[in-house]
Protein backbone atom coordinates (compact mmCIF):
# COMPACT_ATOMS: atom_id res chain seq x y z
CA UNK A 1 0.00 0.00 0.00
CA UNK A 2 1.33 3.40 -0.61
CA UNK A 3 0.20 6.90 0.24
CA UNK A 4 0.47 9.20 -3.09
CA UNK A 5 -1.56 12.31 -4.57
CA UNK A 6 -0.28 15.06 -5.98
CA UNK A 7 -0.74 16.98 -3.08
CA UNK A 8 0.92 14.57 -1.08
CA UNK A 9 3.61 14.89 -3.62
CA UNK A 10 3.69 18.81 -3.00
CA UNK A 11 4.28 18.27 0.41
CA UNK A 12 6.79 16.01 0.48
CA UNK A 13 8.73 18.60 -1.79
CA UNK A 14 8.34 21.28 0.94
CA UNK A 15 9.70 18.82 3.19
CA UNK A 16 12.72 18.61 1.43
CA UNK A 17 13.07 21.50 0.87
CA UNK A 18 13.27 22.62 3.90
CA UNK A 19 15.48 19.91 5.62
CA UNK A 20 18.26 21.38 4.72
CA UNK A 21 17.50 24.37 8.06
CA UNK A 22 16.71 21.53 10.22
CA UNK A 23 19.92 19.77 9.39
CA UNK A 24 21.98 23.19 10.10
CA UNK A 25 20.19 23.01 13.50
CA UNK A 26 21.79 20.11 14.47
CA UNK A 27 24.78 22.32 14.51
CA UNK A 28 23.86 24.87 16.54
CA UNK A 29 25.05 26.16 19.97
CA UNK A 30 23.05 25.88 23.30
CA UNK A 31 22.79 29.51 23.07
CA UNK A 32 21.12 29.42 19.37
CA UNK A 33 18.89 26.89 20.53
CA UNK A 34 17.61 29.04 23.22
CA UNK A 35 17.41 32.43 21.44
CA UNK A 36 14.46 30.45 19.20
CA UNK A 37 12.92 28.73 21.87
CA UNK A 38 12.47 32.52 23.17
CA UNK A 39 11.31 33.76 20.10
CA UNK A 40 9.32 31.40 19.06
CA UNK A 41 7.38 30.96 22.49
CA UNK A 42 6.61 34.72 22.40
CA UNK A 43 5.03 34.06 18.74
CA UNK A 44 3.25 31.35 20.19
CA UNK A 45 1.77 32.65 23.07
CA UNK A 46 1.02 36.13 20.60
CA UNK A 47 -0.85 33.78 17.91
CA UNK A 48 -3.10 31.40 20.17
CA UNK A 49 -3.92 34.73 21.85
CA UNK A 50 -4.93 36.83 18.86
CA UNK A 51 -6.89 33.92 17.31
CA UNK A 52 -8.02 30.99 19.25
CA UNK A 53 -11.22 32.33 21.55
CA UNK A 54 -9.77 29.47 24.22
CA UNK A 55 -6.30 31.00 24.07
CA UNK A 56 -7.74 34.94 24.33
CA UNK A 57 -9.23 33.71 28.02
CA UNK A 58 -6.69 31.88 29.48
CA UNK A 59 -3.70 34.25 28.21
CA UNK A 60 -5.55 37.58 29.09
CA UNK A 61 -2.88 38.48 31.49
CA UNK A 62 -0.30 37.20 29.61
CA UNK A 63 2.14 39.89 27.63
CA UNK A 64 3.87 37.61 25.16
CA UNK A 65 6.26 40.17 24.03
CA UNK A 66 8.09 40.34 27.56
CA UNK A 67 7.21 36.69 28.21
CA UNK A 68 9.72 34.66 29.34
CA UNK A 69 10.62 30.89 29.15
CA UNK A 70 11.01 31.12 33.02
CA UNK A 71 7.58 32.28 33.05
CA UNK A 72 6.16 29.50 32.12
CA UNK A 73 4.84 27.89 34.97
CA UNK A 74 2.86 30.59 35.34
CA UNK A 75 0.46 29.04 32.59
CA UNK A 76 -2.25 26.23 33.62
CA UNK A 77 -1.52 23.07 32.56
CA UNK A 78 -3.48 21.84 29.36
CA UNK A 79 -4.79 18.11 29.31
CA UNK A 80 -6.39 15.92 26.50
CA UNK A 81 -9.79 16.51 28.11
CA UNK A 82 -9.74 20.06 27.88
CA UNK A 83 -8.83 19.78 24.15
CA UNK A 84 -11.88 17.62 23.53
CA UNK A 85 -14.36 19.80 25.47
CA UNK A 86 -13.02 23.70 24.04
CA UNK A 87 -11.92 22.07 20.58
CA UNK A 88 -13.64 24.67 18.29
CA UNK A 89 -12.64 27.56 20.44
CA UNK A 90 -9.11 26.31 20.88
CA UNK A 91 -8.42 26.30 16.76
CA UNK A 92 -6.91 29.16 15.46
CA UNK A 93 -8.83 28.50 11.91
CA UNK A 94 -12.23 28.70 12.05
CA UNK A 95 -13.31 26.72 9.00
CA UNK A 96 -12.16 23.82 11.36
CA UNK A 97 -14.63 22.24 14.03
CA UNK A 98 -14.72 18.83 16.06
CA UNK A 99 -18.01 17.77 13.84
CA UNK A 100 -16.32 18.08 10.45
CA UNK A 101 -12.76 16.99 12.35
CA UNK A 102 -15.02 13.67 13.16
CA UNK A 103 -16.97 13.44 10.29
CA UNK A 104 -13.63 13.58 8.28
CA UNK A 105 -12.17 10.72 10.50
CA UNK A 106 -15.61 8.66 9.74
CA UNK A 107 -15.19 9.00 5.92
CA UNK A 108 -11.92 7.81 6.22
CA UNK A 109 -12.52 4.55 8.57
CA UNK A 110 -15.96 3.85 6.53
CA UNK A 111 -13.92 4.38 2.68
CA UNK A 112 -15.83 6.81 1.94
CA UNK A 113 -12.97 9.08 0.92
CA UNK A 114 -9.33 8.27 0.53
CA UNK A 115 -8.34 12.17 0.55
CA UNK A 116 -5.65 12.40 3.51
CA UNK A 117 -6.18 15.59 3.82
CA UNK A 118 -9.18 17.90 5.04
CA UNK A 119 -9.94 21.01 3.52
CA UNK A 120 -7.10 20.69 1.45
CA UNK A 121 -4.21 21.60 3.81
CA UNK A 122 -4.81 20.24 7.18
CA UNK A 123 -4.83 16.81 8.46
CA UNK A 124 -7.25 15.16 11.14
CA UNK A 125 -5.63 12.36 13.50
CA UNK A 126 -7.82 10.61 16.51
CA UNK A 127 -5.68 9.01 19.44
CA UNK A 128 -6.45 5.35 20.43
CA UNK A 129 -7.95 6.94 23.55
CA UNK A 130 -5.70 4.30 25.50
CA UNK A 131 -5.39 6.79 28.33
CA UNK A 132 -9.15 6.63 29.09
CA UNK A 133 -9.65 9.77 26.35
CA UNK A 134 -10.07 9.74 22.92
CA UNK A 135 -8.19 12.79 21.23
CA UNK A 136 -8.52 14.17 17.70
CA UNK A 137 -5.53 16.64 16.39
CA UNK A 138 -4.81 18.72 13.44
CA UNK A 139 -1.71 19.28 11.61
CA UNK A 140 -1.65 21.95 9.53
CA UNK A 141 0.48 22.16 6.33
CA UNK A 142 3.59 23.69 7.55
CA UNK A 143 2.62 21.83 10.98
CA UNK A 144 3.60 18.70 9.01
CA UNK A 145 6.55 19.89 7.42
CA UNK A 146 8.02 20.99 10.79
CA UNK A 147 7.13 17.10 12.34
CA UNK A 148 8.29 15.50 9.40
CA UNK A 149 11.45 17.43 9.01
CA UNK A 150 12.25 16.51 12.88
CA UNK A 151 11.31 13.57 12.71
CA UNK A 152 14.32 12.70 9.70
CA UNK A 153 17.15 15.49 10.42
CA UNK A 154 19.52 12.91 12.80
CA UNK A 155 18.97 10.26 10.17
CA UNK A 156 19.76 12.60 7.40
CA UNK A 157 22.68 13.84 8.75
CA UNK A 158 23.60 9.87 9.58
CA UNK A 159 22.24 7.99 6.86
CA UNK A 160 23.11 11.00 3.96
CA UNK A 161 20.66 10.41 0.85
CA UNK A 162 22.13 8.82 -2.24
CA UNK A 163 22.87 10.63 -5.09
CA UNK A 164 21.48 8.29 -7.31
CA UNK A 165 19.99 4.80 -7.49
CA UNK A 166 23.59 3.73 -8.04
CA UNK A 167 24.73 3.12 -4.75
CA UNK A 168 22.16 0.59 -4.11
CA UNK A 169 18.66 -0.34 -3.47
CA UNK A 170 16.51 1.21 -0.44
CA UNK A 171 13.11 0.24 0.25
CA UNK A 172 11.18 1.54 3.40
CA UNK A 173 8.88 -1.07 5.05
CA UNK A 174 6.64 1.61 7.03
CA UNK A 175 4.79 -1.16 9.72
CA UNK A 176 2.37 0.92 11.65
CA UNK A 177 -1.86 1.87 12.14
CA UNK A 178 -3.67 0.20 9.21
CA UNK A 179 -5.77 3.31 8.91
CA UNK A 180 -4.79 7.11 7.80
CA UNK A 181 -7.01 8.56 11.13
CA UNK A 182 -3.41 7.91 13.16
CA UNK A 183 -0.75 9.74 12.14
CA UNK A 184 2.10 7.27 11.94
CA UNK A 185 1.44 6.13 8.59
CA UNK A 186 1.55 9.23 6.67
CA UNK A 187 4.13 10.41 8.55
CA UNK A 188 6.71 7.34 8.89
CA UNK A 189 6.18 7.27 5.11
CA UNK A 190 8.54 10.56 4.66
CA UNK A 191 12.21 9.46 4.20
CA UNK A 192 15.00 11.80 3.82
CA UNK A 193 16.52 9.83 0.38
CA UNK A 194 14.38 10.86 -2.77
CA UNK A 195 15.59 7.44 -3.95
CA UNK A 196 13.94 4.88 -1.66
CA UNK A 197 10.87 3.72 -2.20
CA UNK A 198 8.36 3.13 0.61
CA UNK A 199 5.23 0.70 1.46
CA UNK A 200 3.06 0.35 4.30
CA UNK A 201 2.27 -2.81 6.03
CA UNK A 202 -0.42 -2.29 8.72
CA UNK A 203 1.22 -3.65 12.02
CA UNK A 204 -2.21 -5.16 12.81
CA UNK A 205 -1.88 -8.27 10.38
CA UNK A 206 -1.47 -11.22 11.66
CA UNK A 207 2.03 -11.71 12.13
CA UNK A 208 2.49 -14.87 9.31
CA UNK A 209 0.84 -12.16 6.83
CA UNK A 210 3.19 -9.84 7.93
CA UNK A 211 6.08 -11.91 7.70
CA UNK A 212 5.15 -13.19 4.34
CA UNK A 213 4.95 -10.08 3.05
CA UNK A 214 8.25 -8.38 4.24
CA UNK A 215 9.43 -12.05 2.60
CA UNK A 216 8.90 -10.78 -0.50
CA UNK A 217 9.47 -7.40 -0.33
CA UNK A 218 12.68 -7.21 1.47
CA UNK A 219 13.08 -4.08 2.84
CA UNK A 220 16.57 -2.87 3.69
CA UNK A 221 15.04 0.08 6.05
CA UNK A 222 12.27 -0.78 8.88
CA UNK A 223 9.90 1.78 10.60
CA UNK A 224 7.64 0.87 13.01
CA UNK A 225 5.87 0.09 16.21
CA UNK A 226 8.23 -0.77 19.13
CA UNK A 227 6.16 -4.17 20.05
CA UNK A 228 6.26 -5.14 16.27
CA UNK A 229 9.42 -4.63 15.64
CA UNK A 230 10.24 -6.66 18.57
CA UNK A 231 8.09 -9.89 17.14
CA UNK A 232 9.60 -9.45 13.61
CA UNK A 233 12.84 -9.89 15.41
CA UNK A 234 11.80 -13.13 17.16
CA UNK A 235 10.41 -14.19 13.52
CA UNK A 236 14.19 -13.40 12.21
CA UNK A 237 15.48 -15.54 14.86
CA UNK A 238 13.03 -18.55 14.62
CA UNK A 239 14.37 -18.64 10.50
CA UNK A 240 10.57 -16.94 9.04
CA UNK A 241 11.22 -14.15 8.36
CA UNK A 242 14.28 -13.82 6.18
CA UNK A 243 15.33 -10.24 5.74
CA UNK A 244 18.56 -8.46 6.38
CA UNK A 245 17.58 -4.71 6.74
CA UNK A 246 20.34 -2.16 7.38
CA UNK A 247 18.32 0.76 9.42
CA UNK A 248 15.51 -0.15 12.15
CA UNK A 249 13.62 2.62 14.05
CA UNK A 250 10.40 2.46 16.31
CA UNK A 251 8.15 4.78 17.95
CA UNK A 252 4.55 5.08 19.05
CA UNK A 253 4.88 2.56 21.61
CA UNK A 254 7.25 1.95 24.89
CA UNK A 255 10.57 0.38 23.70
CA UNK A 256 11.68 -2.84 25.59
CA UNK A 257 14.88 -3.68 26.29
CA UNK A 258 14.35 -7.22 25.10
CA UNK A 259 13.57 -5.63 21.87
CA UNK A 260 16.98 -3.82 21.35
CA UNK A 261 18.55 -7.11 22.38
CA UNK A 262 16.63 -9.38 19.86
CA UNK A 263 17.29 -6.91 17.30
CA UNK A 264 21.00 -6.99 17.70
CA UNK A 265 20.83 -10.59 17.26
CA UNK A 266 18.29 -11.20 14.33
CA UNK A 267 20.38 -8.13 12.46
CA UNK A 268 22.73 -7.16 14.17
CA UNK A 269 22.08 -3.50 14.24
CA UNK A 270 21.37 -1.20 17.03
CA UNK A 271 17.92 0.53 17.00
CA UNK A 272 17.13 4.05 16.53
CA UNK A 273 14.37 5.00 18.71
CA UNK A 274 11.50 7.74 18.81
CA UNK A 275 9.25 9.34 21.27
CA UNK A 276 6.67 11.46 20.52
CA UNK A 277 2.93 11.86 20.10
CA UNK A 278 0.29 13.35 17.59
CA UNK A 279 -0.49 16.62 19.48
CA UNK A 280 3.39 17.83 19.07
CA UNK A 281 5.26 15.37 17.06
CA UNK A 282 8.52 13.85 17.66
CA UNK A 283 9.93 15.00 21.41
CA UNK A 284 12.75 12.72 21.06
CA UNK A 285 14.98 11.58 18.82
CA UNK A 286 17.85 8.58 18.85
CA UNK A 287 20.43 9.35 16.34
CA UNK A 288 22.79 6.62 15.74
CA UNK A 289 25.65 7.06 18.48
CA UNK A 290 21.94 5.70 20.51
CA UNK A 291 23.44 6.97 23.74
CA UNK A 292 19.88 8.31 24.00
CA UNK A 293 17.20 10.51 22.07
CA UNK A 294 18.10 14.12 21.42
CA UNK A 295 15.17 16.12 23.00
CA UNK A 296 13.88 18.66 20.01
CA UNK A 297 14.55 21.67 22.12
CA UNK A 298 14.67 24.33 18.84
CA UNK A 299 10.91 22.98 18.62
CA UNK A 300 9.14 21.69 21.55
CA UNK A 301 9.73 22.68 25.42
CA UNK A 302 9.31 19.78 27.23
CA UNK A 303 8.95 20.26 31.24
CA UNK A 304 9.65 17.78 33.42
CA UNK A 305 7.67 17.22 36.50
CA UNK A 306 6.30 15.09 39.37
CA UNK A 307 2.76 13.82 40.16
CA UNK A 308 2.36 17.17 41.53
CA UNK A 309 3.65 19.45 38.61
CA UNK A 310 6.51 20.38 40.24
CA UNK A 311 9.99 20.43 38.25
CA UNK A 312 12.03 17.60 39.95
CA UNK A 313 15.95 18.09 40.47
CA UNK A 314 16.14 13.75 40.51
CA UNK A 315 15.63 12.39 36.81
CA UNK A 316 14.22 9.20 38.58
CA UNK A 317 11.14 11.55 40.21
CA UNK A 318 9.81 11.98 36.90
CA UNK A 319 6.28 10.95 36.52
CA UNK A 320 4.90 12.89 33.52
CA UNK A 321 6.08 15.51 31.43
CA UNK A 322 4.67 18.87 29.67
CA UNK A 323 5.38 19.62 26.60
CA UNK A 324 4.91 22.98 24.60
CA UNK A 325 5.00 23.03 20.69
CA UNK A 326 6.62 26.01 19.31
CA UNK A 327 5.50 25.84 15.72
CA UNK A 328 1.60 24.96 16.08
CA UNK A 329 -0.28 27.77 15.25
CA UNK A 330 -3.30 25.42 13.78
CA UNK A 331 -4.23 23.68 17.32
CA UNK A 332 -1.97 25.52 19.76
CA UNK A 333 -0.63 23.08 22.63
CA UNK A 334 0.72 24.96 25.27
CA UNK A 335 1.91 22.84 28.52
CA UNK A 336 -0.03 20.09 27.66
CA UNK A 337 0.32 17.26 29.98
CA UNK A 338 1.66 13.60 29.20
CA UNK A 339 2.17 10.94 31.40
CA UNK A 340 5.09 9.39 29.66
CA UNK A 341 7.59 8.79 32.45
CA UNK A 342 10.81 10.42 30.64
CA UNK A 343 13.61 10.03 32.65
CA UNK A 344 16.81 12.91 31.08
CA UNK A 345 20.08 12.24 30.87
CA UNK A 346 23.42 13.81 32.47
CA UNK A 347 25.32 13.82 30.12
CA UNK A 348 25.41 15.02 26.14
CA UNK A 349 25.75 13.09 23.07
CA UNK A 350 29.16 12.43 21.39
CA UNK A 351 27.30 12.58 17.99
CA UNK A 352 28.56 16.10 18.88
CA UNK A 353 24.30 17.64 18.56
CA UNK A 354 24.02 19.67 21.90
CA UNK A 355 20.75 18.98 22.19
CA UNK A 356 20.00 17.43 25.87
CA UNK A 357 19.23 13.60 26.00
CA UNK A 358 16.66 11.56 27.44
CA UNK A 359 18.34 8.16 28.09
CA UNK A 360 15.26 6.27 28.90
CA UNK A 361 10.75 6.23 28.29
CA UNK A 362 9.51 3.77 30.53
CA UNK A 363 6.32 3.72 29.87
CA UNK A 364 3.46 6.06 31.08
CA UNK A 365 2.43 6.84 34.68
CA UNK A 366 -1.39 5.38 34.08
CA UNK A 367 0.02 2.26 32.90
CA UNK A 368 0.58 1.42 37.12
CA UNK A 369 -1.93 -0.80 38.83
CA UNK A 370 -3.04 1.08 41.89
CA UNK A 371 -4.08 -2.10 44.60
CA UNK A 372 -6.35 -1.63 47.80
CA UNK A 373 -4.14 -0.07 50.49
CA UNK A 374 -2.32 2.11 48.36
CA UNK A 375 -0.15 -0.12 46.85
CA UNK A 376 1.26 0.74 43.05
CA UNK A 377 2.88 -2.13 41.42
CA UNK A 378 5.19 -0.70 38.53
CA UNK A 379 4.98 -2.02 34.52
CA UNK A 380 8.82 -2.93 35.15
CA UNK A 381 7.86 -5.67 38.00
CA UNK A 382 6.06 -7.23 34.66
CA UNK A 383 8.34 -6.69 32.09
CA UNK A 384 11.40 -8.22 33.71
CA UNK A 385 10.08 -11.86 33.89
CA UNK A 386 8.08 -11.53 30.83
CA UNK A 387 10.66 -9.60 28.64
CA UNK A 388 13.69 -11.41 29.31
CA UNK A 389 11.83 -14.91 28.44
CA UNK A 390 13.46 -15.96 24.65
CA UNK A 391 10.51 -17.65 23.94
CA UNK A 392 7.84 -14.80 24.73
CA UNK A 393 7.00 -13.09 21.72
CA UNK A 394 4.20 -10.47 23.13
CA UNK A 395 2.54 -10.00 25.82
CA UNK A 396 -0.54 -8.24 27.64
CA UNK A 397 -1.00 -7.75 31.02
CA UNK A 398 -4.71 -7.23 32.67
CA UNK A 399 -5.16 -6.07 35.91
CA UNK A 400 -7.02 -8.24 38.26
CA UNK A 401 -8.62 -7.30 41.76
CA UNK A 402 -5.83 -9.19 43.39
CA UNK A 403 -2.71 -9.51 40.83
CA UNK A 404 -3.06 -9.66 36.84
CA UNK A 405 -4.36 -12.32 33.72
CA UNK A 406 -1.49 -12.25 31.80
CA UNK A 407 -1.97 -13.50 27.93
CA UNK A 408 1.83 -14.19 26.12
CA UNK A 409 2.05 -15.42 22.55
CA UNK A 410 5.12 -17.57 22.31
CA UNK A 411 7.22 -18.85 19.76
CA UNK A 412 8.16 -22.40 21.67
CA UNK A 413 7.43 -24.09 24.92
CA UNK A 414 7.30 -21.80 27.62
CA UNK A 415 7.57 -22.99 31.56
CA UNK A 416 4.19 -21.14 32.19
CA UNK A 417 4.49 -22.28 35.77
CA UNK A 418 8.29 -20.45 36.17
CA UNK A 419 7.05 -17.24 34.61
CA UNK A 420 4.20 -17.39 37.24
CA UNK A 421 6.23 -18.10 40.09
CA UNK A 422 8.79 -15.10 38.77
CA UNK A 423 6.07 -12.51 38.67
CA UNK A 424 4.81 -13.23 41.91
CA UNK A 425 7.97 -12.98 43.97
CA UNK A 426 8.47 -9.52 41.85
CA UNK A 427 5.06 -8.62 43.00
CA UNK A 428 5.41 -9.31 46.72
CA UNK A 429 8.50 -7.46 46.51
CA UNK A 430 6.57 -4.40 45.29
CA UNK A 431 4.29 -4.82 48.25
CA UNK A 432 1.87 -6.73 47.20
CA UNK A 433 1.39 -8.97 49.92
CA UNK A 434 -0.76 -12.36 48.08
CA UNK A 435 -1.28 -11.51 44.12
CA UNK A 436 -3.14 -14.33 42.44
CA UNK A 437 -1.63 -14.56 38.60
CA UNK A 438 -3.04 -15.96 35.84
CA UNK A 439 -1.14 -16.53 32.23
CA UNK A 440 -3.52 -17.57 29.44
CA UNK A 441 -1.24 -19.08 26.25
CA UNK A 442 -2.97 -17.45 23.23
CA UNK A 443 -2.35 -17.37 18.99
CA UNK A 444 -2.75 -13.46 18.93
CA UNK A 445 -3.25 -10.36 20.94
CA UNK A 446 -5.62 -8.00 19.39
CA UNK A 447 -4.39 -4.51 18.63
CA UNK A 448 -6.19 -0.94 18.41
CA UNK A 449 -8.25 -1.05 15.45
CA UNK A 450 -7.23 2.03 13.98
CA UNK A 451 -3.74 2.97 15.73
CA UNK A 452 -2.24 -0.96 15.53
CA UNK A 453 -1.17 -0.08 18.71
CA UNK A 454 -0.28 -2.76 21.59
CA UNK A 455 -2.10 -1.55 24.93
CA UNK A 456 0.54 -3.86 26.52
CA UNK A 457 -0.50 -2.73 30.15
CA UNK A 458 -4.42 -2.47 31.32
CA UNK A 459 -4.89 -1.41 34.89
CA UNK A 460 -8.54 -2.13 36.25
CA UNK A 461 -11.09 1.30 35.56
Amino acid sequence: MRIDSPRRREHLKAVADRLPAHLERLTWTADQIAQERQRALRETLAHAKANSPWYCERLARVDPDTFTEADLTSLPIMTKTDVMENWDDIVTDRRLTLAGANAHITAKLRGETHDYYYLDDTEIFATGGSSGTRGVFVWGWNEFIEIACITNRYQSRDEPPSPGKETGRRLLAVIEAGETVHGSPFLFSVTPDPHTDVRWFPAASPMADLVAELNKAQPTHINGFASTVQALAGEALAGRLKIRPKHVATNSEPLMPEARTLVKQAWNIDINNMWGCVEVGHIGIECDAHEGLHLSDDAIITEFVDHDDRPVANPEDVEKVLVTSLFNRVQPIIRYELTDMAIPAATPCSCGAVYPLVREIRGRADDAFRYAGGIAIHPLLFRTPLGQNPMIEEYQVRQTEDGASVAVVARGDVDIGQIKSDIVVALKAGGLTDPHIEIVMVDRIARHRETGKLKRFLPLG
